[in-house]
């Protein structure tokens, strides 16, 4: 298959590769963060109740995603390296196999929701039977789109792993109207609240589908055409999907167990701090959603480099991402610490406990915004390569440190705020450690794009040449880049 050059990313200026390809991923997931933003300014303004109703789900679709990262990764790591080696047929039997695992796995998360609500909903203790009811209303419709929301994030990653992140940045757009539209409708003049709310969003994964699916019929990539959701994936697109998903499975299980454990915490001080929760913590996801966004884009970036053998390109391109994360790190921080009140009053403006609640919880969390932006260049790194165990096994170290943290702060005379401390001490720890762990794939030598096998031997290597300061960068002399 011939790539063509605008979608090519192993070729042409980074800098005109990466902005045009990370603008509408990043705008793609700020609308996907709007989505939630829009049901708790309407619920917000329902009841504080509402909110925290929503708020108790919110971990549990976390949890979802333990299933659904399988088919995402392996849309987004198979098709962009298989792109890089110009070929379409290997990229077309990934997005194949990908499919079909995110739909199996979709119907097989939607079903233990619907089965178990009521057990996951009653893990939390919550004191307000009412809030409790909404919560589980909420779970149960939001379990039976789950199959749609899977297939969303495989399409979605086929697109930008092909260099084309505008198309699911565009049908995210109008879901997004759609949602605007329906939320008020639904919650206010129907009458049903929470559970209008949940519908109004099923309704958009339901509308996002169906469009995903038509644009995909329509691209002009070879690899996007063809698919037969009925044919198995091959024994070998499989073992590759479930190597490259399970470190973000095991990962994002396990954050999602103990953020679940953090809102246990956080319940105890009662409703009005779990809805701090939840608000805060849509407003400190800016940040990790905008990395997230760009993160996409690197990867995909990072992905066809790598299938084309360009590892000084590679390099230039990660640095350059680092400089740009950066600038937007130091841009979330002081918006947090400046305007921390005025954020929360746009959701509760009639809560001033909440309000200043809030506001103590956005200023905790802006310590840790660099760390979180450059946090998504380092994960792209790993992913572009197909090596994700290291990025998961940092996640789950520092998560473990943040319920230890969590439980020990909350107990003096920080009462909650000794719960946002650990969240942010914990995050600042996980993307300065993703980051530090990736150096050796972006300056390693040779084997550590060859052999992996020997990524250990490599990693402790290049850190111990680090300590000693006498690194040398051999890259340019071991694979020159012939194009650049």
């Amino acid at each position: 298959m011939k790539n063509t050059s605008k979608y090519d990313l192993a070729s042409g200026s980074i800098l005109r590769k990466l902005i045009p390809l990370s603008l509408p991923a990043i705008a793609g997931q700020l609308a996907q963060m709007a989505y939630n933003f829009a049901d708790m300014v309407w619920l917000g303004r329902l009841s504080g109740g509402a909110v925290a109703a929503v708020g108790s789900v919110g971990p549990l679709i976390w949890l979802s995603l333990t299933l659904g990262i399988f088919g995402q990764r392996g849309a987004e790591i198979g098709i962009a390296q298989n792109l890089g080696r110009r070929d379409g047929e290997a990229a077309r039997r990934f997005l194949n196999a990908a499919l079909i695992t995110a739909l199996t796995l979709g119907i097989v998360c939607g079903a233990i929701f619907l089965s178990f609500r009521h057990q996951l909903i009653g893990f939390y203790k919550i004191i307000d039977p009412k809030v409790e009811r909404d919560a589980v209303s909420y779970l149960y419709i939001t379990a039976l789109a789950m199959p749609l929301t899977y297939i969303n994030s495989v399409l979605s990653a086929a697109f930008s792993a092909g260099g084309n992140s505008v198309k699911p940045f565009v049908i995210n757009l109008i879901c997004l109207a759609l949602n605007a539209l329906l939320d008020p409708l639904l919650i206010f003049n129907a009458g049903l609240g929470v559970i209008g709310a949940a519908i109004a969003t099923a309704s958009c994964q339901a509308t996002s589908c169906i469009i995903m699916l038509a644009a995909m019929k329509l691209y002009k990539h070879k690899y996007l055409s063809g698919i037969k959701l009925w044919r198995l994936p091959s024994r070998e697109h499989l073992s590759k999907i479930l190597r490259w998903g399970a470190p973000g499975a095991f990962e994002i299980f396990f954050f999602t167990f103990f953020v679940m454990v953090i809102s246990r915490l956080v319940a105890a001080f009662g409703s009005d701090a779990m809805v701090v929760q939840r608000i805060g913590n849509q407003a400190d996801q800016f940040s990790y959603m905008v990395s997230g966004g760009f993160g996409t884009a690197l990867t995909a970036f990072i992905g066809q480099n790598y299938g084309a053998g360009k590892r000084g390109r590679i390099r230039r391109g990660v640095m350059l991402s680092m400089a740009i994360m950066s600038c937007w790190g130091i841009a979330a921080t002081v918006n947090l610490l400046l305007f921390n009140r005025a954020l929360f009053r746009l959701f509760v403006p009639d809560e001033p406990n909440i309000i200043e609640m809030g506001a103590s919880y956005l200023r905790i969390f802006a310590l840790c915004q660099l760390a979180a932006s450059l946090e998504g260049v380092g994960g792209s790194v790993f992913r572009g390569y197909g090596r994700t165990v290291i990025p998961s096994a940092i996640s789950v170290s520092t998560n473990v440190l943040r319920i230890i943290l969590a439980w020990v702060l909350s107990q003096g005379s920080l009462r909650q705020d000794g719960i946002w401390w650990a969240l942010s001490i914990s995050a600042f720890l996980r993307g300065g450690a993703t980051v530090l762990f990736s150096l050796p794939l972006i300056f390693g030598r040779r084997e550590v794009f060859e052999k992996p096998s020997g990524e250990n031997r490599l990693y402790r290597k290049f850190f111990k040449r680090m300590a000693s300061c006498k690194m040398k960068q051999t890259s340019s002399r071991t694979n020159p880049d012939p194009q650049n």
